[in-house]
Parts: C-alpha cells; sequence; structure tokens
C-alpha cells in the first residue's frame, strides 16, 4: 500500500490542479502532436497515433478515474501512464519528450512525495542518457530542465492546496471549540452560583408548605422569609456575573486574544500595556479587539495580526483576504453602536499588508493617529 497521510485532501487538491493540465496542456499542442506524428515511420505511424490519443485521455481522465481507485490501483495506473508517454517517445523520437509532461504531473497530482522523486530522477536520468548516446544532450538538457521544474511545481501547488484546506478546517475548529469552551465555562459558573441556593430554596418552600399545613404559622413566616433572602441572593449573584461577563477588560481581552491567535497559528503583534488608553474607552476598545480578531481568525485567512492602541483609538490590522465588497455583519453594525455611544467611529478599509484594517477612534478631542509609515501624529 502506498502512504495514505492527507489522502483524502490530496484527492481534492489534485482535482483542481490535474484536469486542467492534462486538457489544457494537450489542447494548446495538438499541433506540436500532428508534427511529431508527421516525422514518424509509415509503419510505426498508426500504433504512435493510437497510442498517442490513449496516452492523452488518460491525462485527462486520470483524476477523475484515479477517486474510485485504490492506493495500489492508483499506483499501478500512474506508472503505466509514465510508460506510456516513454514509449511515444521512443517511437517518436527523443525530441518529443515534452509529452511526459502531462504523465508527470498526474503523478506529481497523485501519488506521495517519494514516489514523485523517483518517478522523476528514473525518467530523467533515462532521457539524459538516450540523449548522450545519441550526441544530443546538450539540445535536450532544457526539456530534462523542463519536465523536471514542472513536475515540482505541480507537487508544490498540490501540496499548497491542501495546506490551506488543512489551516482552513483548523481555524474553524479553533473558533467552534471556543465557543463549546464559553458555553461550558459559563454553565459551569451559573450552577456553582445557582445550584445551592436553589436547591436551599426548595427545602425551605416545602418546610414553610408543611408549617402552613399544621397550622404552625410562625414557623411558615420564618421559612418563607429565608426563602426571599435566598431567592435574593441567588438574584444578585446572577447579576454579578452576568455584569462580570459583559464588563469586558481590555487587558484581559489582550491577553486572550494573544492566547486565541497563538492557538490557530497566526502571529500576533500586540501592546504591552493598556495604561494609556483612557479608562472610560478600555470597555469599548476590548469589544472592538474581540470582534476584530474573532473576524481574523474565523475568516479572513490571515497569517499575522497586529493591534495597535493609542489614548483615544484602537487599531487592529491582518494580511488575509480583505474587505472588498463584503457586507457588515451584525459584529461590525454592534461596534459601530459601542463607538457611536462615546461619540466615536469606527473604520474598515483595506490594510498596509493587503488585509483588512479597523479602525476605532473615539470623540474626545485630539487623538493620535497611525500614519501609514508606522508613525504616530496628532489629530483633532
Amino acid at each position: 500500500m502506498w502512504p495514505n497521510d492527507g489522502a483524502l485532501s490530496r484527492d481534492r487538491g489534485a482535482r483542481v490542479v490535474a484536469p486542467l493540465l492534462g486538457g489544457g496542456f494537450s489542447l494548446v499542442l495538438v499541433p506540436a502532436w500532428l508534427d511529431a506524428l508527421g516525422h514518424v515511420d509509415a509503419a510505426l505511424r498508426g500504433p504512435a497515433t493510437v497510442l498517442g490519443v490513449l496516452y492523452t485521455l488518460a491525462c485527462v481522465l486520470a483524476v477523475p478515474l484515479s477517486v474510485r481507485m485504490s492506493e495500489v490501483t492508483r499506483g499501478v495506473f500512474c506508472m503505466v501512464l509514465v510508460a506510456a508517454g516513454v514509449a511515444f517517445v521512443g517511437l517518436t523520437g527523443i525530441g518529443n519528450s515534452w509529452v511526459l509532461l502531462c504523465g508527470l504531473g498526474i503523478v506529481a497530482a497523485l501519488m506521495p512525495t517519494w514516489v514523485i522523486v523517483v518517478v522523476t530522477s528514473v525518467v530523467a536520468a533515462g532521457l539524459s542518457i538516450t540523449a548522450w548516446e545519441a550526441g544530443a544532450l546538450a539540445d535536450q538538457f532544457a526539456n530534462v530542465v523542463v519536465l523536471v521544474s514542472v513536475t515540482a511545481t505541480v507537487a508544490l501547488l498540490v501540496r499548497l492546496t491542501e495546506a490551506n484546506e488543512e489551516l482552513q478546517a483548523a481555524r474553524d475548529q479553533v473558533a467552534a471549540l471556543a465557543v463549546v469552551r464559553e458555553r461550558q465555562r459559563v454553565a459551569r459558573d451559573l450552577h456553582d452560583i445557582l445550584g445551592h441556593s436553589l436547591t436551599t430554596i426548595t427545602i425551605k418552600a416545602g418546610l414553610a408548605r408543611r408549617a402552613l399545613e399544621t397550622g404552625a404559622e410562625a414557623q411558615a413566616r420564618s421559612e418563607i422569609g429565608d426563602v426571599e433572602r435566598l431567592a435574593r441572593q441567588a438574584l444578585g449573584d446572577v447579576r454579578g456575573t452576568v455584569s462580570e461577563f459583559r464588563e469586558t477588560s481590555l487587558a484581559a481581552e489582550l491577553a486572550g486574544v494573544r492566547e486565541t491567535l497563538r492557538a490557530a497559528g497566526i502571529e500576533d503583534d500586540l501592546p504591552t500595556s493598556v495604561d494609556d488608553v483612557e479608562p472610560h474607552l478600555q470597555r469599548v476598545f476590548a469589544h472592538v479587539l474581540r470582534e476584530c480578531v474573532t473576524n481574523a481568525v474565523r475568516h479572513s485567512g490571515a497569517g499575522s495580526v497586529v493591534v495597535r492602541l493609542g489614548r483615544t483609538w484602537v487599531e487592529v490590522e491582518d494580511d488575509g483576504g480583505g474587505v472588498a465588497g463584503a457586507p457588515e455583519g451584525n459584529g461590525l453594525i454592534g461596534l459601530r453602536e459601542r463607538l457611536a455611544a462615546v461619540g466615536g467611529t469606527v473604520r474598515v478599509g483595506p490594510g498596509r499588508r493587503g488585509g483588512t484594517r479597523v479602525r476605532a477612534a473615539a470623540g474626545t478631542g485630539r487623538e493620535r493617529r497611525t500614519g501609514d509609515d508606522g508613525g504616530t501624529a496628532e489629530q483633532s
């Protein structure tokens, strides 16, 4: 069996690259095919034509057919495909070694790396030796280089496609796990806060009911008073918990952002302190930071995120896919409402590194503005 690491992802990448390579290459080089067949001896022209047509069809259909193949069958198919290309070169002459681009491209799209290296090395060595024996090594050297470089390029493109899909899946999983962890934390805290109080209230209410049934009104009043006190205490605990969730700390949010970006494999450039930020703006800026970083992790495909803080502004920039034509979601609308409440605005646009830059600034007089060159300037 061939190694099966990343087989499913490799299939997805190959279905994108290989059909385009095989079909486009064959169509563009139809004149070259006809010219090659025109130089074949009349006795071999028929077999060479049939072999060329079968080789071309196999290259174009290789990836769709390979989806239902086992790893062993896929490997045998690729080896037969390369052998057919080599046979065609043998019939039409070494000058037509360019036809092996299709076969080697299919190998690069479907096979593990070590198979690609072995097959490409064997084909390149065989062509070089044959050209040397025919005294045409200098003429065929460029063809050999093209074969090796194109095969390596196709293999790299397929692997990059795999890596991108795996990275996107990992980012989605990180975002989903963060939501699950937050829900678990809320459930745990509410259980710890309310569990004991509600249990005690239930017991006290039962005692009050039984006291009323037996005519012990004084005991019933006492138990009902305890129920009221416990209920008020539980209500205060719930309000305190909810308030803690909503009263976001900018310093704590920075720490959480650093952990989130690190878990998602995104480089971070974050401030080390929030002391320069106006105290009454730290809560609002914490929400801005959370929303922007969440979007960067889930949607932008960014490789790095930069956060800058000023006395009355915060700026978050990533190097992801950008925001051109993207509609505003509920998160950004909510940020605009929060900034409007403190007389500020939110601006979203392309970043200096091609991604997205979100700048939130409160309208409190003069603010420091980050310039395009990375410096700062005072703005009224």
